[in-house]
């Protein structure tokens, strides 16, 4: 006799089994004993049937008894391919005639089957970037337009200014057009989402969709005056004097930033399942800490000399932290009252004293004590974290428990306010700056900010795109997301910011 398990046998061996269980269930058979009997049921079943049936289940179980589960993908990976597979589709085949013809059958069934993303060409993105850019122009005051500019705003022509042909240009998708922007889909979801996941810096500040590329956020300057007065009694009593409650506008404008790899050979369907989610996660990590470095570390000087990232040599064009100015920018250039040189070990006394930097008295604003401690944060690179953990007046993590409502890298607390550690925070010089010769950067810094002083705003989620180049037998993967950062100064200059100090210098 045959040691193979048909299916028509395994059938009726299972109803055979059933028919058995229905004489002895009865309607005090407890839940234990069903399930028992079920599984008395599925043993002996060959394991290629058996692992189709699951108990319960996890939040992927739409891909249980597919071969995209059985590699170990979740929705997210599956999204992932089969954009891929819709990116390569049309585009010629290196080693074999024909072309990709795009996701397989299957793939598309199952994506179908577990995805609520829908596509948009390229045509159609640069037409609601082209909208977006008629309905901003209008919005800005004539005094932003100069020169023929100007003329042309006053007559209600934006579209012809010189601004707003730059702005087209900025925005133009033509050139990137391979493939279509994946909208709603869950693993494009969770790569955007990633700052805020993995993030130890990032996941601190509030954002904003921008809806245009450049955007104005309002920002209270102070507070208006409280007078003390007389009584009126006369029908004809003189009005109380007015006071005024200052504002001001913060500018945020929207930077491309792209992650551009090269994959070498075929792009098969079969033959990179393997790889999703091992590219997905790393995507994921890198958006996380280039987040984090670009608000913290950003700074626009692109010289020979000067920028607090490489302070003796000029930074390639293409550096993410030029897009704009950043959180330790604002004090160690901007604001310099807000640095200090620590020129020895930190101190309890160090980190205390950045918070009487951050006080506004003509504004009566004080970022350095906020009624929510948690608004303000220490951010120290990973030894000097480690240093301050050792310090005997901070509570660190292991003392007031993991219970706690705790923040992403934080080790401890001083005076009610986290001290948080991060990879993004590079050792630097005795200036506080980055050299471009690692052996002198041995110095520990420590950057401190009301997260309240800052906005994040995002003009593209993360969007991948492929392009298969059969020259070298590669295919390049591009991710590219459009982001913004304002920092809110009462003056409307930066060194007006008050909400950043850093100590530097630190001896480690």
């Amino acid at each position: 006799m045959s040691d193979t398990l048909t299916l028509e046998t395994l059938a009726a061996d299972i109803r055979q089994r059933l028919d058995a269980i229905a004489e002895d269930v009865s309607e005090k058979t407890s839940d234990t004993k069903l399930e028992l009997l079920v599984k008395q049921v599925l043993q002996g079943m060959p394991e290629e049937e058996a692992r189709k049936f699951k108990f319960g289940g996890g939040p992927d179980k739409e891909l249980v008894g597919t071969k995209y589960a059985r590699w170990g993908l979740s929705i997210s990976d599956v999204e992932f391919l089969h954009d891929l597979q819709t990116s390569l589709a049309g585009q010629k085949k290196t080693n074999a005639q024909g072309v990709y013809e795009g996701p397989s059958t299957s793939l598309a069934q199952t994506f179908e089957a577990i995805s609520d993303a829908y596509y948009l060409s390229a045509d159609r993105v640069r037409e609601m970037d082209r909208k977006a850019l008629d309905g901003l122009f209008p919005r800005i005051p004539l005094s932003e337009f100069h020169g023929d500019d100007r003329r042309l705003a006053r007559q209600g022509k934006y579209e012809l200014t010189a601004a707003y042909q730059r702005a087209v240009l900025a925005m133009d998708t033509a050139e990137s057009g391979f493939g279509s922007q994946l909208v709603g889909a869950q693993y494009v979801g969770e790569l955007w989402d990633a700052p805020r996941r993995l993030g130890r810096v990032f996941p601190l500040i509030d954002s904003f969709e921008m809806t245009d590329p450049t955007a104005y956020l309002p920002v209270e300057v102070d507070i208006p005056e409280m007078l003390f007065v007389s009584e009126s009694t006369a029908n004809n009593s003189a009005a109380y004097s007015t006071v005024k409650t200052g504002s001001q506008r913060v500018q945020v404008d929207a930077r491309k930033f792209v992650i551009h790899q090269m994959w070498s050979g075929e792009m098969e369907e079969d033959a990179i399942i393997a790889y999703i989610p091992f590219l997905r996660r790393q995507a994921g990590y890198s958006v996380a800490h280039y987040c984090d470095s670009l608000v913290l570390n950003g700074d626009t000087t692109n010289a020979a000399t000067g920028n607090i990232n490489l302070d003796d040599a000029d930074p390639a064009d293409t550096k993410h932290y030029l897009a704009f100015d950043g959180i330790r920018h604002a004090a160690l250039v901007d604001n310099t009252a807000n640095a200090v040189n620590a020129g020895g070990a930190l101190t309890l006394g160090m980190l205390s004293g950045q918070r009487g930097l951050m006080i506004d008295s003509t504004r009566l604003v004080d970022w350095g004590h906020p009624i929510d401690p948690s608004d303000l944060v220490h951010v120290a690179d990973p030894e000097t974290a480690d240093q301050a953990s050792m310090l005997d007046e901070v509570l660190t993590v292991d003392k007031y428990g993991q219970g706690a409502t705790i923040l992403n890298g934080e080790l401890l607390r001083v005076m009610g306010n986290p001290l948080v550690s991060s990879i993004a925070m590079s050792k630097t010089e005795a200036d506080g700056k980055v050299s471009t010769t690692a052996a002198n950067n041995i110095y520990g810094q420590v950057a401190t900010f009301n997260r309240r002083g800052y906005k994040a705003g995002w003009r593209r989620r993360v969007m991948i795109e492929t392009e298969r180049i059969p020259a070298s037998d590669q295919t390049r993967i591009v991710y590219s997301m459009r982001l913004g950062l304002g920092r809110f100064t009462p003056t409307g200059a930066a060194s007006g910011i008050e909400s950043a100090a850093v100590a530097y210098n630190i001896a480690l």
